[in-house]
């Protein structure tokens, strides 16, 4: 019996840990101590937490308390996590607009499958969104895109064939490129109108994590240099967030941000991006949203944000398997 009450305690004791190391991940205890890496695994530490919770359910003990005291503090953050279904009615007339990497169309085959430009294609054409920022655009890959008379590209770099594309269904105006500085990734910016009102569309892609097969946090040889790999990109993460809002802070429009940020809900680059502004998933979003597998569990990385006052109507990520993002929409109204 006093073995069982050591072992018991000892498990308790882990699970305060893990379930401390996610609120200080997801900052539920405030910012003032960052954890990288963590705060990218919040989504697996919560389901170990979720597992701790159900066996002390199933054994009535009283570490259950530990869960619900920490779901309790960190509701607030949890709501980036997951969202619950909304039930009312939804009023879907307004613009749309869809944000996908499509992974160069998947020029180096790493899905099975040759049709994959003609298959993205068609899943566009069956959705229908007015406009489409793509990241990963490949130009010498890319189908014609037929129904979308309106097309702006911007390479990544110099002359490159990969960049941000953004196609339309309403005339693309002022349209830049926004460059980042020693980075493959970049994006761009446009103007529309809709209405007779001006709106900004910006479509970003941030510095991405480069994990390779050797990554790992198991491997002592290579644990330490996956952690300062994680580290050095989510500083250049956070250089270049700060240089898109300079350039925001330059618009007058209400705007659109379509973004593959490359990083999660409770990254510090999350926070300097969605800071007054509105993501469109706790808007309207349901469940996890996942639109990337990373390690083997699923992440929220791509985001579509806007300014307060444009009215987020619906939210969608589409279960589509022909890049490793999956593709998100919505649709709004500006008032």
């Amino acid at each position: 019996m006093k073995q069982k009450k050591i072992f018991i305690g000892i498990v308790a004791l882990f699970n305060a840990g893990l379930l401390f190391i996610q609120l200080l991940a997801m900052g539920s205890l405030g910012y003032w101590i960052e954890l990288p890496l963590f705060s990218l695994l919040v989504p697996l530490l919560f389901f170990i937490n979720l597992v701790f919770f159900i066996f002390w359910v199933v054994r009535f003990q009283w570490p259950l308390l530990l869960f619900i005291l920490a779901v309790t503090i960190g509701y607030d953050e949890l709501q980036l996590l997951y969202q619950f279904e909304d039930k009312g009615i939804r009023i879907e007339s307004g613009i749309s607009v869809m944000s996908y990497n499509v992974r160069s169309f998947n020029r180096f085959n790493w899905i099975d499958s040759k049709n994959i430009p003609a298959e993205i294609e068609g899943f566009i054409n069956k959705e229908q969104p007015d406009i489409v920022c793509f990241q990963e655009y490949a130009q010498n890959e890319a189908p014609d895109f037929e129904k979308y008379p309106y097309k702006i590209f911007k390479p990544y770099v110099g002359s490159g064939q990969i960049g941000s594309c953004i196609i339309s269904k309403f005339p693309l105006l002022n349209s830049k490129s926004i460059s980042f500085k020693e980075s493959k990734n970049g994006g761009m910016y446009t103007d529309f109108l809709w209405k007779k009102d001006t709106l900004r569309l910006y479509n970003v892609h941030f510095e991405s994590l480069r994990i390779d097969s050797k990554d790992t946090l198991i491997a002592a040889e290579y644990s330490q240099k996956f952690r300062r790999k994680i580290n050095e990109v989510f500083k250049i993460q956070n250089q270049q967030v700060a240089q898109f809002n300079d350039i925001k802070n330059l618009n007058e429009y209400p705007e659109i941000i379509c973004t593959d940020l490359n990083n999660n809900a409770f990254s510090k680059s999350y926070l300097n991006l969605s800071r007054g502004r509105k993501d469109s998933f706790l808007e309207k979003g349901e469940g996890f949203g996942a639109t990337y597998n990373f390690l083997k569990f699923p992440l929220r990385i791509d985001f579509i944000m806007s300014s307060p006052k444009i009215n987020i109507l619906s939210y969608k990520t589409h279960k589509v398997n022909l890049s490793d993002h999956k593709p998100i929409s919505i649709i709004f109204q500006n008032p």
